[in-house]
Parts: structure tokens; sequence; C-alpha cells
């Protein structure tokens, strides 16, 4: 099986050669695809873009930016191979890898061999999408964009967001809250004030992904991020996004029971392992 290994300059060139492919599996791609949209015209030595073509046609896709995990999609083995041998060829040093869970577990196996050292299990996630909300129970309060008023609240329910979770960022939730509420990409649950918050993020062709949903804990429990996470969706759809999705921890069946609840469909599942 003759491969062609291409590594792009930048997210946009990337995305010249891969968007056919990727937007086969809008949702399930959709990390790839926002990511590369948003980084189209940065052209750091430290990031890489990979595609791996048969026959002139994409079968997989790779990229990584610091200090994130590689992410990857594909349908083939030896892609999946011939992207971890190549990758460390070009010395790039990611913490871990993340994608659909056979790929990812292949590429692991690979990346071990290749440095000698070990691997372990990180966060099993899945990717849900939404076409239709689900409205939950009638829950006090309403969706409002997030203000600057809102910011040092904001701020530091996302930095207990990024620690809770457990995934690398390298902004601060005062950045995130910032970025967000300067951008009208964040919301919040306002019952007398707020009480959840949720941000929309990455749109692609025809989705939008909705992240960084968090409730702090004397408020769990009372339908918010139901409510929160629900209601920005409609308002996604409203604005003409065709579809919503997500990513989940698999682990937090609280979580992943709201977001089924609510109209939100499993895509596919995705594991992350992490190199030592």
């Amino acid at each position: 099986m003759a491969l062609e290994f291409t590594l792009h300059t930048d997210g946009a060139h990337f995305l010249g050669v891969a968007e056919p492919y990727l937007f086969r599996n809008e949702a399930e791609n959709s990390l790839t695809l926002g990511v590369a949209a948003t980084l189209a015209s940065n052209s750091s030595s430290d990031h890489l873009w990979v595609t791996v073509a048969y026959k002139g046609e994409v079968i997989a896709t790779a990229f990584h930016t610091p200090p994130y995990n590689v992410v990857l999609t594909g349908d083939s083995d030896e892609a999946v191979d011939l992207m971890a041998r190549r990758m460390h060829n070009a010395g790039t040093t990611p913490p871990g890898v993340l994608g659909p869970s056979r790929l990812a577990s292949r590429f692991a196996t690979n990346w071990a061999e290749l440095t000698g050292g070990t691997i372990g299990r990180g966060m099993a996630q899945r990717i849900y999408r939404l076409e239709k909300v689900m409205p939950p129970a009638s829950t006090a309060g309403e969706l409002r964009p997030a203000v600057s008023d809102d910011l040092d609240l904001l701020a530091s329910w996302l930095d207990a967001f990024i620690e809770e979770t457990g995934i690398p960022n390298p902004s601060t939730g005062r950045q995130m809250a910032g970025s967000g509420i300067d951008e009208k990409r964040i919301f919040v649950w306002d019952n007398g004030g707020p009480v959840s918050t949720a941000l929309w993020n990455r749109p692609t062709q025809t989705g939008v992904t909705i992240n960084a949903v968090y409730t702090p804990g004397n408020e769990r429990s009372r339908g918010y991020a139901s409510a929160c996470v629900a209601a920005l969706s409609q308002r996604m759809l409203d604005e003409g996004h065709a579809f919503c999705c997500l990513y989940t921890d698999l682990s937090n069946r609280i979580a992943n029971d709201i977001y089924m609840s609510i109209g939100y469909k499993p895509v596919c599942d995705v594991d992350e392992y992490l190199f030592s």
C-alpha cells in the first residue's frame, strides 16, 4: 500500500488538502477542522499539520500544536503507523495522543516503541452531535451573554474547570473568560446571578462546538447545566448552525446523561493516551 505523507506549512494549507475528507464526518472531526481554521495563518515551526493519502485521496490526518496532544483521525492502521514514524522523525514531542479508540491505541504503541518511553491511559471520551434540542424540565432562570461584570466570577469558574478536567490549557481562566466575553462566545444561566456557564467555540462549515460547561459545586443538581447547554445549543441552531457537538468524559455519567437527555447523540468514542 503506497502511502503519501505530507507535512503542511500551516493550517490553511492543511485545510486546502484535508477539508473534503474531514467534512465527510464533520462532527467527529470538529476539533481538527476548528483548530486548523483558527490557526489557518499560523506557520509556527512548533505546529505540525499532517495528511496521509492513498492514490491521491486523503485517508488520515494528524496535527500537533504544543502543549496539546497529537489529534488524529483516519481509517487506516498503516497510515497511523506512518504518521507516528514521520512525526517522530520531525522531532515533535507531544504529551500524548487523542483520537478514535483503535487508532489512538495504535499510535501510542508505535510512539512507545519509537521513543523507548511508556504510555498510560488518559481520559476516555465521547463525541456527541445535536441537531434538535429536546427542552429539559423548566428551570428557574434564563440564558444571557456574559458581560464584563461577570469576569471575576467566570475566571474563577474556568480555573476550576481546567483543574477538574485536567485538560492542558496555556490560557488562564481569566484569559478564557475575557476573550469569551469580548467575542460574545461565553454565556451564563442567570437565576438571580450566574449559576452555570458554557461557551461556543471552533465553528466549522455547518456546526459549532459547545464546551467549558461548568456549574460550581454549590449550584449543582438543580438543572442549571441542562438548561444552560440546551438554551445555548438552541441559540446556535437558531443562528444558522446545522448542528452542535461536544466532547464528554465518559467516566462522568451525570454529564453524559444530561447531554443525551437534551438531544445529543453519540458520534464516536475517542481515547487519550499519555506519554512518559
